[in-house]
């Protein structure tokens, strides 16, 4: 992009290029979409911000997944209902459990070793990890799906960081991307588009997730018009023994509490159905971009599988989707307009990193672990007067290009996430209100819905999804991931 290098000319635009299903993100969920999207015959091409095999979430996961037999989905399904704190849509949680039996062998198939599965007895579900060990043993399981997909014609793309989804008005018809390498603008067409790019635990400064989860996929879609879900439940380690201190500070917040614990999993996030379908025509989603599936709070385990399990249905259903669609137009007004957007970045004099370093700390301190309805007022206080530095980020090559869009990503994101923090006024699950410690079933127990209206963003809520628990009991309440509920003999 010329800008970029100095000079005053609008940024090049690279000719389109076109595919049946385009998909965001090289994790589990991608790479699986791709796989199945490719399976089904569809031109796909996968596109990353990162460079090839940069560290992501499932490269660095410890390697449980949820195992699940068709005698235990029943079991399964209760398990993720009961520990979601029943804000789960449960149709989704049918979708999963449908699918977890046949999740190992999915990944078998394209060569991914797992040892014995972990189980309390027949009747439970349980986890199996794969065989592999390290710092970044799941590479082993994304170059195994990426290579299937390959051979099968999917073309991968690095260094391609999406900025803005195209419509035509009702549906996503294409990507406007940045080559971060070359700092060109490029315009992608495709039929059906996946997001698969992570969530957003890199928008705090405390967090065990590597570089580039910063929650781009999610802000992606709502700004294209897709619909947000429990955007504010956030899963944070913390000391078990010290969670108890955090209802029970003299001041919130409180500084020798705010040492302790990370931001670990986006629970919440793009809202979809059973495929992985948004609320945007053409727009599909999957992994932890995602909200609904795990309502307050998940399983361990939980995770790989929902990359798995909604990766391969994403990528089928925009396969299948595209075989029914016509080659879109890209509006080139709206490519006019984006790339207007990134020419001020070669004017700007603000640092990216400095602003997104800003933003993230505040996000810590005031919509972390320790929230009230004063801490999150001011955090949409705070945010509001960043607005206007974010408009002035500057950037003078590749990697400070990438930081500033980041940077202006978190920022919307910890908007969405105050906003939504302050319309959930109870504790359940890994969702922590100091001011409101206990769960509130006949109140709060709604999912929080968000959309892009045309002053801002607007919040509503609605009633859980439910199939089988239409009676919910006393959510869990605590941090991280959760163990299984242990039932006694009568399945208590």
């Amino acid at each position: 992009m010329s800008s970029m290098k100095g000079d005053s000319h609008m940024p090049s635009m690279r000719p389109s290029t076109e595919c049946d299903v385009l998909i965001v993100g090289i994790g589990a969920a991608g790479v699986m979409a791709a796989l199945e999207a490719a399976r089904e015959g569809a031109d796909v091409c996968v596109i990353s911000k990162m460079p090839n095999r940069a560290p992501n979430c499932t490269t660095r996961a410890f390697g449980d997944l949820t195992y699940s037999t068709d005698e235990t989905t029943d079991e399964l399904f209760s398990q993720v209902v009961e520990t979601g704190g029943f804000l789960n849509d449960q149709q989704l949680v049918e979708a999963f459990v449908a699918d977890v039996p046949s999740a190992l062998a999915r990944l078998r198939q394209v060569g991914i070793e797992f040892d014995e599965p972990r189980q309390t007895s027949p009747e439970m579900p349980g986890t199996v990890r794969w065989s592999y060990r390290g710092k970044d043993a799941g590479l082993t399981m994304t170059e195994a799906l990426r290579e299937g997909a390959e051979e099968l014609g999917a073309r991968f793309f690095y260094d391609q960081m999406a900025t803005r989804v195209l419509t035509d008005g009702e549906r996503a018809v294409g990507l406007a991307t940045i080559n971060l390498r070359e700092q060109a603008l490029a315009a992608w067409q495709a039929k059906s588009i996946v997001i698969a790019s992570g969530g957003g635990a890199r928008a705090y400064p405390r967090t065990d997730n590597p570089p580039g989860a910063t929650g781009d996929g999610i802000v992606l879609a709502y700004e294209a018009g897709a619909e947000l879900v429990d955007l504010e439940c956030v899963s944070f380690q913390f000391p078990k023994q010290r969670v108890a201190e955090v209802f029970a500070a003299p001041e919130v917040p409180y500084e020798p509490l705010l040492g302790l614990g990370h931001a670990h999993y986006f629970l919440g996030g793009i809202r979809i159905g059973e495929s992985g379908e948004t609320t945007l025509p053409g727009l599909y989603a999957a992994g932890e971009v995602t909200g609904g599936l795990f309502g307050a709070a998940r399983l361990g385990g939980s995770a790989l599988a929902d990359t798995v399990v909604f990766g391969a249905r994403a990528g089928r259903a925009a396969a299948l989707a595209a075989r029914e669609t016509e080659t879109p137009n890209l509006d080139e007004e709206e490519l006019a307009e984006e790339a207007q957007c990134l020419e001020r970045l070669a004017t700007g004099t603000a640092r990216p990193a400095e602003l997104a370093e800003e933003t993230r700390e505040l996000l810590w301190r005031y919509c972390g672990t320790m929230k009230t309805a004063e801490t999150l007022d001011t955090a949409v206080k705070e945010l509001g007067a960043l607005a206007e530095p974010m408009e002035d980020l500057g950037a003078t090559n590749g990697e400070e290009l990438r930081e500033a869009i980041e940077a202006r990503n978190i920022h919307r994101l910890g908007e969405l996430l105050a906003r939504a923090s302050l319309l959930r006024e109870e504790t359940r699950g890994c969702y922590w209100r100091v001011d409101h410690p206990q769960p509130d079933n006949e109140g709060q127990l709604r999912n929080i819905i968000i959309r892009k209206g045309e002053d801002g963003p607007e919040l509503r809520t609605e009633p859980t999804v439910t199939t089988r628990i239409t009676e919910p009991g006393e959510p869990r309440i605590g941090p991280g991931c959760f163990g299984y509920i242990k039932r006694g003999p009568s399945g208590d």
